[in-house]
């Protein structure tokens, strides 16, 4: 199956970040978002996205204001019903995305695939609140989605080859690296690094050492692009919270549980480089 166009219900920063990429790379895609202040505010985080590209050389002017013009978003969940593909990336929220994927199931045609970028839930999960489970896969972008090369194309026992063929083509097609991994919570990539960044910060609460010095150890001694705190604050310290909360709910082992400093950033409303404070200060 050729995926000519896209559905992406949640246009925050994954969501619009795949909008990007999907439609820079010959996608039509219709965004959905709950309301015309959230429509505004996701077309912001798109041609953001786009002037950063712009401004790196990677796109044209001419080229982003071509990709633009494949892109509409609306409030209205039935304009996905004619998506080849129509990807979940609303909050990391067990009953929410469920609710989703039932009702983009309703809406859409039995040979249309559904994808979700959850990053931690059991696909199963999810994929059980459909009529199509064998055709519901795990889409799986990292953060930022324009940037990362990485996705991991989960998929279930009960998966079909063809439907996690389709979306490991798909990624391909988009320019990244597919991985595919069983549907475990955390799958590869936040099985590993959630207790790695949740690690660091009760370090940093124990008086082990400054979040700078644990910074540079990572980098210095590791070769690691950034230490954990400059990661979180890059990935989002909301996000970090969210996945910690899942892995712990499904695993219940004290090293996926949010550290208290964690939580209270995120209630401050400092969730990292998005909002121009975090375990750092960024300008904005």
């Amino acid at each position: 199956m050729q995926i000519k166009s896209v559905g992406v219900i949640g246009l925050g920063t994954m969501g619009a970040g795949i909008t990007q990429v999907a439609a820079h790379h010959g996608r039509e895609v219709i965004g959905v978002e709950r309301d015309e202040a959230a429509v505004e505010a996701a077309w912001g985080r798109v041609r953001d996205g786009y002037a950063r590209t712009a401004a790196r050389g990677k796109m044209t002017e001419a080229q982003v204001e071509e990709a633009l013009g494949r892109i509409t978003i609306v409030t209205d969940l039935a304009a996905v019903a004619g998506a080849d593909l129509v990807v979940d990336a609303v909050f990391e929220d067990v009953e929410l995305k469920r609710n989703l994927l039932g009702e983009i199931d309703k809406l859409v045609p039995q040979e249309t695939l559904i994808a979700s970028n959850t990053s931690t839930i059991p696909l199963v999960i999810l994929a059980g609140a459909t009529s199509r489970p064998e055709r519901v896969v795990g889409l799986h972008f990292f953060n930022p989605v324009p940037a990362m090369r990485l996705v991991e194309v989960i998929k279930t026992p009960v998966t079909l080859d063809e439907t996690v063929e389709a979306l490991r083509r798909f990624a391909v097609d988009l320019g990244k690296d597919p991985v595919i991994v069983n549907d475990v919570p955390g799958f590869v990539g936040n099985l590993l690094i959630v207790p790695y960044l949740l690690d660091a910060i009760r370090a940093h609460e124990r008086g082990v050492a400054p979040m700078e010095s644990i910074d540079a150890v990572i980098k210095l001694g590791f070769n690691h692009p950034m230490g954990p705190f400059a990661l979180s604050d890059l990935i989002g310290l909301d996000i970090v919270h969210d996945m910690a909360a899942s892995m712990y709910e499904e695993y219940k082992e004290p090293r996926y549980f949010p550290p208290t400093l964690l939580k209270q950033y995120v209630r401050l409303g400092w969730l990292g480089r998005k909002t121009g404070r975090g375990f750092y200060t960024y300008e904005t």
